[in-house]
């Protein structure tokens, strides 16, 4: 099971909560009330500005993963878009041109499908995938138009062809790039390790009280952590973006006649 899926997640998240509260458990046992009343002005103080500086931090990371994420959407929608532009205005041009686009479609269709999205996940494309798409412009903007009409329907599926090239290019660039540096999530799980950790210089009477507030603190350290690990990598994982848009390309395909 991969560790960007639901149920790894849910764990980690069950795992950092029960840390957290074990720590404050150890922390009770070790530090005296006596100690903690002569630091708790400066650990006031300091707790303030680690817990800003990390909650900056951290609500950056979010944001970055969760836009890769919808660019990802975004760039398969584009390119699905694109194809069945190309095979809508293809089936309106004359020759052996459109059942050439056709077949092309059909075939990149089915490696992008069956075939290169589970690559994806690894952050690989697929040979097959990549021939087959630069054959599909190639024969794209192999047509000659001899009047106006075909002359602007030439101009439409060539302006399609570069949306169809420039979306594959950004979804597989996308995928490699998926993922977080590991200098980042050292900066991110020491952080919040630190952020909790400092929750154990205060010692409230009521244990019960103490153990939920820092249970709480450490439930949405981790559940943010828990977004960046679903989102951080678009291709893979339960949350996930799929290859509907291929999908209804497919459909497509059935409803265009051939010529």
């Amino acid at each position: 099971m991969a560790i960007d899926s639901h149920p790894i997640g849910l764990l980690l998240v069950l795992a950092c909560v029960s840390a957290s509260i074990g720590g404050l458990i150890l922390a009770r046992r070790r530090l005296h009330r006596e100690d903690l009343e002569g630091v708790k002005d400066v650990a006031s103080y300091l707790f303030a500005v680690a817990g800003t500086l990390y909650a900056v931090i951290l609500g950056l990371v979010v944001v970055d993963a969760m836009a890769k994420f919808y660019d990802a959407r975004l760039a398969v929608e584009e390119e699905s878009n694109a194809l069945s532009d190309i095979l809508l205005i293809a089936s309106q041009l004359p020759g052996d041109g459109p059942r050439r686009i056709r077949e092309l479609a059909d075939a990149y269709v089915r490696a992008v499908i069956e075939d290169e999205w589970p690559k994806m996940a690894a952050g690989g494309p697929s040979p097959e995938a990549r021939r087959l798409a630069v054959d599909l412009v190639r024969e794209t903007y192999a047509f000659e138009p001899r009047d106006d009409r075909e002359s602007q329907l030439f101009a439409a599926a060539a302006q399609a062809a570069t949306q169809f090239w420039n979306g594959r290019r950004t979804r597989l660039l996308l995928a490699v790039e998926s993922g977080l540096p590991a200098l980042v999530w050292v900066v991110l799980i020491v952080g919040g390790t630190i952020t909790v950790v400092f929750t154990y210089f205060f010692k409230i009477d009521r244990f019960g009280l103490q153990v939920a507030m820092t249970a709480m603190l450490s439930t949405l350290i981790a559940l943010n952590l828990y977004l960046i690990l679903m989102f951080a990598s678009p291709f893979s994982g339960t949350t996930r973006v799929g290859p509907g848009g291929f999908e209804l390309s497919r459909f497509i395909l059935k409803e265009v006649p051939a010529k």
